[in-house]
């Protein structure tokens, strides 16, 4: 009588996993479009001023005026100091009174020059004086020209006791003070151009591929938003962490100088979850086609971690959910609701 029984049971079990055979193994789907995601990618990131600049003097002497105070924009050529020039006017004066002397000298020159040589056509006169009159004339027209040098010069000194902004800035400090004895090179205002600003991020080794095909890149601060655009990655690595200074140019709107952030960006390529993925040769998905199981390897997919999708399928591609890990290449499947 047991024997019948097993008998029994052995050929219903055989019926009814050939039925389940038959049917399919059950599974739930979902489109493809509803699992792939954009991962989003950020780093630290700092906004940087382009001319953060000391302006000093080209003189030496005494600091006779500041004209503007800690805070104020100033546009480019604007006088924002000055320097003591009494001293560089006068050498102006006296370079235009030797100038005017040395022309006198070169008229008369030339005009004893011309008298010698009048003379020579007559030879009333040796030819030595007349060598010696026309030497005279060229030193003359030298010194001229040397002295013109030298009055252009005092003219520029005077010019440059008038300190101008290099560029339309913000006064962020005063260096000096009226009354300072300065020398060349010495620093009298702090001006910081807010106009010329980018972000310098620091972006690890791995992202760097995928910053360069990125869209959508922005720099986020005090919880507002900036699109960016990639202007240059620096060819420096920073070993201790793996990662380069990245260099990005805002679109629209700037942020102030200094302010710190983070750049963020959306990967180009979606991502499948990490636990949808399955090992069967390799890790991948299984997708539903026509009542069949296929399998499809994702290349450099790492257990647990979102994989990179780059497979040139159909968004409306039904990938199998539950039932994934109960199923091989190939097999029957039934789609079920979920």
């Amino acid at each position: 009588m047991k024997c019948f029984y097993k008998s029994v049971l052995f050929v219903f079990s055989i019926c009814f996993f050939a039925q389940v055979a038959a049917d399919g193994t059950p599974v739930t789907t979902k489109k493809l479009s509803e699992v792939l995601f954009y991962p989003v990618r950020d780093a630290p990131a700092t906004t940087l001023s382009l001319n953060d600049t000391r302006v000093s003097t080209e003189l030496k002497g005494i600091l006779k005026g500041i004209n503007v105070r800690v805070g104020d924009s100033v546009k480019q050529g604007d006088v924002v100091a000055n320097m003591e020039c009494e001293d560089y006017e006068i050498a102006v004066t006296q370079a235009n009174a030797a100038l005017t002397a040395q022309r006198a000298t070169l008229k008369f020159d030339r005009s004893r020059l011309k008298k010698v040589t009048q003379l020579s056509k007559k030879r009333n006169i040796s030819t030595e004086e007349v060598e010696r009159r026309t030497s005279n004339a060229v030193i003359s027209a030298a010194d001229v020209e040397g002295l013109k040098a030298s009055l252009k010069a005092t003219e520029r000194a005077v010019a440059k006791c008038a300190i101008r902004a290099p560029f339309d800035a913000v006064v962020i400090s005063k260096l000096a003070n009226l009354g300072d004895y300065l020398v060349p090179g010495s620093p009298i205002l702090r001006l910081l151009d807010r106009d010329n600003v980018e972000v310098s991020a620091k972006v690890q080794e791995q992202d760097l591929e995928l910053l360069k095909q990125a869209k959508g890149v922005a720099f986020i601060a005090n919880d507002k938003r900036y699109p960016l655009s990639l202007r240059a990655i620096l060819p420096l690595m920073e070993s201790r962490i793996r990662s380069y200074e990245v260099r990005l140019e805002f679109a629209a709107d700037k942020a102030f100088p200094g302010s710190a952030g983070r750049t963020e960006w959306h990967t180009p390529s979606p991502f499948v979850p990490a636990e949808l993925l399955v090992r069967r040769k390799g890790l991948g998905v299984f997708l539903a086609v026509s009542g069949k199981a296929k399998f499809v390897p994702i290349t450099g997919a790492s257990a647990g971690q979102p994989a990179a999708f780059g497979k040139n399928l159909s968004k409306d591609s039904a990938i199998i959910i539950n039932g994934r890990f109960k199923i091989n290449d190939g097999d029957t499947v039934r789609i079920i609701e979920p």
